[in-house]
């Protein structure tokens, strides 16, 4: 079995020889990374003939070349933590859009890791991306660096090392060629059955299967929902509101990097207004976000018309992708299949115990959106993440299930 901090999610291994990008390449190192919100991607350095340097980095399923670069233009530490989503910067002579802000972990390294890298070793970064170009600027004090990249053809790296080809589910979740616009340009009816395909293949990814000729890692174990949860009927103020916990759900929560179980409450105000509390939207259960329902009408990011998106189209959404909502600009985190464990209380329409629903979670400027469909309908929530403190204030410590 595998722990969640070095396990190796790929046939990849150090000391692995291959050739790529028209080089012959050496693996010479792998190192797992983590984000604050506890996103976490491994980064394999290699060793092109000649000496250069270049990462391979596989993230929810997707191959990624990066490059250290210098840019045309300078940009001091005090610049880059000055970046917003939203915010557009210039490399290379390409205008990008920052989709993503945060901070970075080094949770674990073997064999040999770029100067800088330590287990422990923090750095804070911000993405841009334009078109098939990906930039990453990281600094950690006054040093910054910039790194270009861009998604891999499916298969590109299987091929270059002598690995099993990858699976269909990887293939859908890319956003290299090969991904899921290549399966939509080839098969009309894809955007119709997205849904039949994610359920059948998310199934059969998450619980271990898949045919004989694809590599075979353990998965880590579900994490289970906390053991406490928050009293029924329980009222509080939160956010400046007086809030009912009217309704709570066990949803179980399918990744690609594995399951893990969380509550989330159906709020209710006194003006009758809906409001969802969720305790861990990723992997972190001291994490809580508080959410409102928002507008179906979207707007993709850079069109500037809205209009609405309907399940099937959602489902064809990939990490990155950007767009407006409420005037907001987001960009989406992650993917992920939600199944309805248990339930109680007030319950949301067309919501039973067993219930499958898929959806994304998406990061703005000042918050985050949560959606999620099913083959018939589709809903966006937009809030904020509270502190656990504010959450036990209002609603008390919590009693045993």
């Amino acid at each position: 079995m595998i722990s969640l901090g070095s396990g190796n999610p790929t046939a990849l291994k150090v000391g692995q020889e291959g050739l790529i990008f028209g080089h012959h390449a050496a693996v010479t190192g792998r190192s797992v990374l983590k984000s604050l919100d506890g996103y976490k991607w491994n980064e394999y350095h290699l060793k092109l003939a000649g000496g250069k340097d270049t990462t391979l980095v596989y993230e929810s399923g997707v191959w990624k070349r990066f490059a250290l670069f210098d840019p045309d233009t300078a940009m001091s530490a005090s610049d880059a933590a000055a970046a917003e989503i939203g915010d557009q910067v210039t490399f290379q002579g390409r205008t990008a859009n920052v989709n993503y802000v945060g901070q970075s972990r080094v949770a674990f390294i073997e064999g040999t890791a770029p100067e800088g890298y330590r287990v422990g070793s923090q750095a804070h970064y911000f993405n841009a991306e334009v078109g098939n170009k990906l930039f990453v600027v990281s600094w950690t004090g006054d040093e910054v660096e910039f790194y270009e990249g861009q998604n891999l053809p499916r298969g590109e790296v299987e091929s270059a090392f002598g690995l099993p080809n990858p699976s269909l589910l990887a293939g859908i979740f890319s956003g290299g060629s090969g991904g899921l616009d290549s399966w939509l340009d080839g098969n009309s009816q894809l955007a119709g059955t997205i849904l039949v395909a994610c359920a059948i293949f998310g199934f059969a990814f998450f619980e271990g299967g898949g045919g004989s000729s694809e590599p075979t890692v353990e998965p880590p174990p579900p994490i289970q929902a906390p053991a406490l949860r928050l009293p029924a009927k329980a009222e509080g103020n939160l956010a400046g509101r007086l809030y009912v916990i009217a309704g709570h759900q066990v949803n179980e929560i399918s990744e690609i990097r594995g399951v893990f179980g969380r509550h989330e409450y159906d709020l209710v105000d006194e003006q009758g207004t809906h409001a969802l509390l969720v305790q861990g939207l990723s992997w972190n259960a001291r994490q809580w976000y508080l959410f409102w329902p928002a507008t179906n009408s979207v707007v993709l990011w850079p069109n500037l018309s809205p209009l609405y998106i309907p399940p099937n189209q959602a489902a064809t959404f990939t990490p990155g992708f950007a767009f407006r909502i409420n005037d907001k600009l987001a960009a989406i985190r992650t993917l992920f299949m939600c199944r309805t464990t248990s339930m109680d209380g007030v319950a949301p329409r067309a919501l039973w115990t067993g219930s499958v629903r898929y959806g994304f979670t998406a990061q703005a400027k000042d918050g985050w959106i949560l959606a999620r469909w099913n083959d018939t309908e589709i809903e966006f929530h937009e809030g904020r993440i509270l502190s656990e403190q504010e959450v036990r204030q209002a609603f008390g410590p919590g009693v045993s299930r």
